[in-house]
This record gives C-alpha cells, sequence and structure tokens, in this order.
C-alpha cells in the first residue's frame, strides 16, 4: 500500500515549477519503487499561500503551472490565505520545501520543524548566511540540502559519509558553475568575452543580468555550504572571490553592461592563451581548506578532474586522510531546474523513510 507524504512547496521559481510537474509525472512510478507517494497539501509564493489539507487536485496544479510565472502570482489564479496560516497545517510526517531565494521563509521552516516537519532546502541564501544563524541547517538531522551545491548530484552526502566513517576531509576542489563552466570552455574556442557572455545569456545560462553569474558570488555561497558541511565553520569574509568584471560596472544598466563587455575581450583571451601555453585549462574554481579559500578564475591541469570536463559541467575534487593522494572526484551535469528538481526529490524520498520510522516509532 502507498504511503501518503504530505508537503508543502514555498516558491514557485523554476526549481519549484519544475518539482510540482517531475511529481505530477512520475508519481505512480515513485510510488511503486519505493512505495510513498508525496501529495502536495500546499503552495506558497510571495502573493499568499494556497492548501488543500487533503492534497491538491492534479486539475488545479496544472492550471497554476499554467497560469502563473514571475510576473503572474499565485493571487491571480485563487483566493490565498496569509503565510501566517501555515503554522496551523504543519504535522509530524509534512515535508517543507523551500525553493525560494531569501532567508524570509527561515521562521516558518523553524516552526515546521517544531511540529515534526522535515525540511528540504534548494534555497542557498540561509545556508550561507552568519554562522551563527546558519549552523542550525546543518546540525538538524530532519533537514536536507543536497540540491544546493551540484544541483543533483551526491555532494553534500558523500560529505557526510566520509565524516560518519571517521574520514577527515582536508581540502577541496570545486567547480560549481554550470554557468561559468560554459563560458570557460567557450573562452578557450576561440570565442571573445563578451561573445561568450551574449551566448550563455541567450541560451538561458545566465541571469538576465549577468552580473549575477559573472559575480562569482553564487560560487562563493556554494564554496561555503561545501565547506559548512565539511566541518569548517567559514564566514563569508573568509573567501576571497574574483569577479569576471570590474566593481564599477554595478551601477551600470544590463544595456550599459553588455556594451561594455567588448573592453574585456582581450584581457581574458590573455589569461586563456597563458594558461594554454603552459598546457593548462582555465576554470572557475573554488579552493577550500579549513582556514578559508579563493574563489576564481585558475589554470588547472588539462587532463586533470577539473581541467578535463568542458561546458556546464560540475566537478568536485575532495582531499581526506584516506583520500590522501588521489581525491575522491563527483563530477556530472550540475545545473538546470530539471536536474535541481530531482535533487529535491531524492531528498524527499530520504527525509520520507526517517519521518515514517519517527512516527512508527511514536504511534508503538
Amino acid at each position: 500500500m502507498d504511503r501518503p507524504v504530505p508537503f508543502i512547496l514555498l516558491g514557485l521559481g523554476p526549481v519549484g515549477r519544475t518539482l510540482v510537474r517531475q511529481i505530477l509525472d512520475t508519481h505512480k512510478a515513485v510510488a511503486q519503487r519505493t512505495g510513498f507517494q508525496f501529495v502536495l497539501v500546499g503552495i506558497a509564493d510571495s502573493s499568499g499561500l494556497m492548501l488543500e489539507r487533503e492534497g491538491i487536485p492534479e486539475e488545479m496544479l496544472l492550471k497554476i503551472l499554467q497560469d502563473t510565472d514571475e510576473r503572474r502570482k499565485l493571487n491571480g489564479v485563487i483566493d490565498l490565505h496569509p503565510h501566517t496560516k501555515l503554522n496551523e497545517v504543519y504535522r509530524p510526517g509534512m515535508i517543507v520545501i523551500d525553493a525560494t531565494h531569501s532567508t524570509d521563509a527561515v521562521p516558518r521552516l523553524k516552526d515546521a520543524v517544531e511540529a515534526g516537519c522535515g525540511i528540504v532546502m534548494a534555497n542557498k541564501v540561509p545556508l550561507a548566511g552568519e554562522w551563527a544563524k546558519a549552523k542550525w541547517f546543518y546540525d538538524h538531522p530532519l533537514i536536507r540540502y543536497e540540491a544546493t551545491v551540484g544541483a543533483g548530484l551526491p555532494i553534500i552526502s558523500t560529505l557526510r559519509y566520509l565524516l560518519d566513517t571517521g574520514d577527515e576531509i582536508t581540502s577541496i576542489e570545486a567547480s560549481v558553475s554550470g554557468t561559468l563552466g560554459f563560458l570557460c570552455t567557450a573562452l578557450e574556442l576561440g570565442l571573445p568575452y563578451s561573445v561568450a557572455v551574449a551566448n550563455a545569456r541567450n541560451l538561458g545560462y545566465t541571469e538576465l543580468d549577468p552580473r549575477d553569474d559573472l559575480s562569482g558570488y553564487d560560487i562563493v555561497r556554494k564554496a561555503l555550504i561545501l565547506a559548512r558541511t565539511a566541518g569548517w565553520p567559514l564566514e563569508m569574509n573568509s573567501l576571497s572571490s574574483e569577479p569576471m568584471y570590474p566593481p564599477t560596472w554595478i551601477s551600470q544598466t544590463v544595456e550599459d553592461f553588455m556594451k561594455a563587455l567588448p573592453s574585456l575581450d582581450e584581457i581574458y583571451a590573455a589569461q586563456v592563451r597563458l594558461a594554454q601555453n603552459e598546457g593548462k585549462s582555465l576554470r572557475y574554481v573554488a579552493h577550500l581548506t579549513s582556514k578559508g579559500g579563493r574563489v576564481g578564475l585558475t589554470p588547472v591541469a588539462r587532463d586533470g578532474y577539473i581541467g578535463s570536463k568542458s561546458g556546464p559541467v560540475n566537478s568536485v575534487a575532495i582531499y581526506t586522510h584516506r583520500y590522501r593522494e588521489l581525491p575522491l572526484v563527483i563530477s556530472g551535469p550540475g545545473a538546470g531546474p530539471e536536474i535541481k528538481a530531482a535533487g529535491v526529490m531524492e531528498d524527499m524520498l530520504q527525509l520520507a523513510n526517517v519521518l515514517q520510522n519517527k512516527l512508527q516509532t511514536m504511534n508503538e
């Protein structure tokens, strides 16, 4: 018999929307294989909260996906409850998914855990905040966040497995931006920097404002999450970072920024030539130890764990006492809402097992 697992989705961006579609498309196969039937009982965006305690009907979910986007919110589809209503529906065994892009949902998440719910994070922002506030996410046994780094790749779970089995992580090298991986490959193929950025933007690899990706700030967040999972409670100022544009350009309009990019073409072409003359590849890499780290463009061995990968491929090399000379390497596609949503679903399945066991113990 299928075991229903109620869940609430906070955030209807690309990952949240893709997750809903994946669950609609795969619920029979997932139930047959795992015995769990995920039941979406609540969806929230910035306009409010939709609740259906027995599960939102498939027809309504399809309508929501059709009639909402970044500009059209839930309140244009149906009458909504205030977000405070969430506290009335939390119950043991429920899963709450944070697919937002801020810390606004953190108080709701803490209320959910106190009520016996599990949490799945697709949102990096709270995990990369001040350690005193973020520590809770890393310590609590009912919180999962695999999809925050490398989308669906088993990076976080591998770091935890190493620590759980008594190993000690000594350093991490990570290329965890599909966007900047695509950009570095384009530069190596001889495209001017300005053209490579424009192509990435046109293909949807960057945000509408490419500076969101080119700043490297998103990679710094991911690097912090990796470091903290490895047992190193680093802060943002523990990591130095190198944006791929002059800091003074931050105040420009997007249009002016794009027009100014050709002035950087020769700078990045020279960096690529220098790396190639040394037999290396240029990649945007995070280097991490317990003391801190650096995030930025780095010449790496062309046939190495990171340099041999091209395009939007993520690669993480983990050095430990056991993996002293040859690191444990995890590599694969690490970008796109489909892969990230699948990573969220895997966390949901793991939590479902834990929560069902807790419920069974409570009822005995």
